[in-house]
């Protein structure tokens, strides 16, 4: 009854529910604009198909380079993807056309074509013709693919030349080098990267490309690399021959489908 009576308090009351009444509309407000910008960003994350496709195309090429250099057999194996109307048989062949053996020429190999392809896809399909983002992320995602997988390969080599006798301390030391192959591998390809897109690519960039989350995810086709030449076996096991190529569309897409 004093709040109500008082004048004095009677203002302040009201000032008080004024500013509780503005502060309420400005969190309706604010989830608004949250909600407004997450859908955006769900528009923005759509997939590209025909970047997607462009990419797939790249490394498909890569694979049949792979398989004429190497003296593998294209048009009979090609031919058998055809004759079969059976679907697991026809995956049986798709996933034994792609089974290469791998190590890090054949990796950069791979990698060039997919980015390649996601690269030409993107920049045809792209309105707003955001050639030099994709060429930047292009750059990237190729240094990401190059400088951990030949830190590993480097290392392994090193611990398959100091030859240890216990066969623990060998699988030991296979993983750190994997582990600080692949880490330190991400940080200074990013170093490189950065140093060839503001200086060459883009001049007028001030922003550097940060390692992101993704990327990590993304280190699955040098982790791969990593276990066919650290535990052929196991990698035989896991089909990681058979999958590695697949793996390598991520990297083409990325670049493709900048803005």
């Amino acid at each position: 009854m004093y709040i109500t009576t008082n004048p004095v308090n009677q203002e302040l009351f009201k000032n008080f529910e004024a500013a509780r009444i503005w502060s309420n509309n400005s969190v309706v407000a604010k989830d608004r604009v949250d909600i407004s910008s997450a859908k955006t960003q769900v528009k923005k994350e759509k997939l590209n198909l025909p970047v997607l496709c462009a990419t797939a195309i790249g490394t498909l090429a890569s694979v049949l380079f792979i398989r004429k250099y190497k003296g593998m057999s294209i048009k009979n194996d090609l031919m058998k993807l055809s004759r079969s109307s059976d679907i697991k048989t026809n995956l049986k062949n798709i996933i034994n056309f792609v089974n290469l053996d791998i190590n890090l020429k054949e990796m950069l190999i791979l990698g060039v074509g997919s980015i390649s392809g996601g690269l030409t896809g993107g920049i045809i399909t792209d309105k707003n013709q955001n050639t030099k983002n994709k060429v930047k992320e292009g750059v990237y995602q190729f240094t990401n693919i190059f400088v951990p997988a030949a830190i590993v390969t480097g290392l392994l080599k090193l611990v398959e030349k100091s030859k240890i006798s216990n066969p623990l301390n060998t699988k030991i030391a296979k993983i750190g080098a994997v582990v600080a192959g692949i880490g330190g591998g991400m940080k200074i390809s990013s170093v490189i990267c950065n140093k060839i897109n503001n200086s060459i690519v883009d001049k007028n960039a001030k922003e550097k490309r940060a390692i992101k989350l993704k990327d990590g995810i993304m280190q699955l086709d040098d982790i791969s690399l990593a276990l066919i030449l650290a535990n052929p076996k196991l990698a035989g096991k896991l089909c990681l021959n058979k999958i590695l190529p697949i793996l390598f569309l991520t990297c083409g897409y990325e670049a493709g489908k900048q803005k």
